[in-house]
């Protein structure tokens, strides 16, 4: 196929050409002849066709390597962290799931003793960190310090299912950022000898993630926080897991309803399939699973393929058996479907007469994006309170840790949802 450079060279070969007709005419005094007419024809419809072509080209390759930035690959160390100091003016890092969003290894203290010293005062084991927080308690906001900060974030991404499951992690230092993606894939074609060659109308849009608050708190006694020993674990595993579990569910079944972000069920493009309506079904054997992977190999996904399921549903599927009651044999697709189980899948959706339905999500995973700020502050207080209870009534520090997140997809058409699960 002739380079953009040699189709720029043929239109002006063509053109010079045309010119030298009409020239040569006109030196003459007359109108150009029936077969001078009908090159000079030819030759401006091969001209605009060449034209036509090369905008279509210029602009496609503009737009793929707008494409190129956002999702480029990471460059990384054999240890998982991310060399963020090779970023280019404009670019965007991302993340895989093994690899770290912390800059740099981080085994200092974490949130606990982070907690103990801001609201006692006591630094001990601590004091590396004391140096790097900021605000004050009477504010009621603390920067948590950043390779903290990061080594959480990398702890939330650990437990959260659809980053384990493959989604790439989009690192924002902005409150927003606008990415492009391909909606429609390019297609190729053959060229005949002498005649302009085309290219398909390839779709591209963008999105636009916006950073929303995510937030998970706890009530501590002040007795716990000031004296227990494994004050540590306690906090940073409880932060993180709530904040993981609220990833999963919205990168899932968000509703895009402000602030909350739009999960992957209700997402334009995904392909969503009803389960033997009006009231579903139990999985009686594998074909729902293989004919899900079917669908997006004749999109021209090539996986790997995870599916994120209900506990109850893999167990079902685990107990499945044959005429003979042995385990039922999982065909080959099926065999290397990564099954990755969550309760964030819910298990009481209504179906027809159903009120236990469920639903089965299969992707090509690494087509879900999930925009983190790298930025968690603490908040804390001996003074809030709700409808039952208060912090200073019941001698408590009433904390909550957020950080700021929003999802998207990169190729709407890599999803695939079985509703109308029910149990066997």
């Amino acid at each position: 196929m002739a380079s953009i450079a040699e189709l720029r060279a043929k239109a002006r070969s063509y053109s010079e050409t045309a010119n030298n007709i009409l020239t040569g005419a006109q030196r003459e005094r007359r109108n150009l002849t029936q077969d001078e007419q009908k090159t000079f024809d030819g030759l401006m419809t091969t001209i605009d066709g060449l034209k036509a072509t090369i905008s279509r080209a210029d602009t496609l390759r503009d737009l793929q390597e707008d494409l190129a930035k956002p999702f480029g690959p990471s460059p990384g160390g054999g240890d998982g962290y991310v060399r963020r100091g090779e970023l280019r003016p404009g670019e965007v890092r991302t993340f895989k799931p093994k690899e770290k969003f912390a800059e740099a290894p981080y085994d200092g203290p974490g949130l606990g003793l982070f907690l103990r010293g801001i609201t006692s005062g006591n630094w001990k084991g601590a004091e590396e960190l004391r140096a790097m927080s900021e605000g004050t308690l009477s504010q009621g906001g603390y920067l948590v310090p950043q390779p903290l900060a990061q080594r959480t974030i990398d702890l939330v991404r650990s437990r959260t299912r659809v980053m384990e499951a493959g989604a790439i992690t989009v690192g924002m230092t902005e409150q927003t950022l606008k990415m492009a993606r391909l909606t429609q894939d390019v297609t190729a074609a053959w060229k005949v000898e002498n005649a302009p060659m085309t290219f398909s109308d390839a779709a591209f849009d963008s999105v636009q993630f916006n950073a929303q608050v995510l937030i998970a708190g706890a009530k501590l006694s002040v007795e716990l926080v000031e004296d227990a020993y494994n004050i540590d674990k306690i906090v940073e595993r409880s932060i993180s897991l709530a904040l993981a579990l609220e990833l999963d569910r919205v990168a899932l079944y968000g509703s895009g309803a402000a602030p909350e972000p739009k999960g992957v069920k209700n997402q334009s493009g995904v392909t969503t399939v009803s389960y033997t309506p009006p009231n579903g079904a139990p999985l009686l054997d594998y074909s729902q699973l293989s004919k899900a992977i079917s669908v997006l190999l004749q999109k021209n996904f090539e996986g790997p393929f995870g599916a994120i399921l209900n506990p109850r549903t893999i167990g079902d599927l685990d107990n499945l058996q044959d005429t003979l009651h042995q385990p039922m044999r999982q065909p080959p697709l099926v065999t290397a479907l990564e099954k990755f189980p969550t309760s964030q899948v819910r298990k009481d959706l209504t179906y027809g007469t159903s009120s236990n339905a469920s639903d089965i999500f299969i992707a090509q995973w690494d087509q879900l994006m999930i925009g983190i700020r790298d930025l968690l502050v603490m908040e804390v207080s001996r003074q809030a309170s709700d409808a039952s209870s208060s912090a200073f009534s019941n001698l408590q520090y009433w904390i909550r840790a957020f950080l700021r997140a929003d999802v998207a997809l990169q190729h709407p058409a890599a999803f695939y949802v079985l509703t109308g699960v029910t149990p066997v």
